[in-house]
């Protein structure tokens, strides 16, 4: 594995990383549009230059709390199938390089958390991560639902 560029952010008090490859945007978090009868971590949708973006508080989906909406807010916006999909964030932190060292995919990790989104944990300057693929966060099902539901509002 060479290395990898990662977008380091945080989730309240947990720092998190996605790859910065699979980053379309990041934009400031703005108003975003309510949508009824959607499971409470869809914040609602975005209108991203004429595109509708479903937006993911991640707090809420990993129960990590309610998000506090700050100046800092940012929703990390990445595509899924000609599908685009923002993802609320407390901050952006940085940009930075990891190398393979750097990055710990042991089958420990993996397995205790059970979970397809998690890829490994990035370590720097003795700061821990999880790296996650945020294209797994959202199972087929709840993609299916959200999509059904932008389709009829456009």
């Amino acid at each position: 594995m060479a290395d990898i560029q990662v977008v380091i952010f945080t989730l309240n008090n947990e720092l998190c990383s996605i790859e910065a490859s699979m980053v379309f945007k990041i934009e400031k978090y703005s108003e975003v549009s309510l949508i009824p009868q959607m499971p409470d971590y869809i914040k609602g949708l975005y209108d991203l230059r004429g595109r509708v973006v479903p937006v993911v508080d991640l707090n809420k989906k990993f129960n990590l709390g309610d998000s506090e909406i700050t100046k800092k807010t940012k929703i990390i916006i990445t595509e899924k199938e000609g599908q685009l999909f923002g993802f609320m964030v407390n901050n952006v932190l940085e940009i930075i390089n990891l190398n393979e060292n750097s990055i710990d995919k042991s089958e420990a990790i993996i397995k205790v958390n059970n979970k397809k989104y998690i890829k490994g944990v990035g370590k720097k300057d003795e700061k821990l991560f999880s790296i996650i693929d945020l294209n797994e966060v959202l199972l087929d099902n709840e993609v299916e639902q959200v999509t059904e539901v932008i389709a009829s509002k456009v």
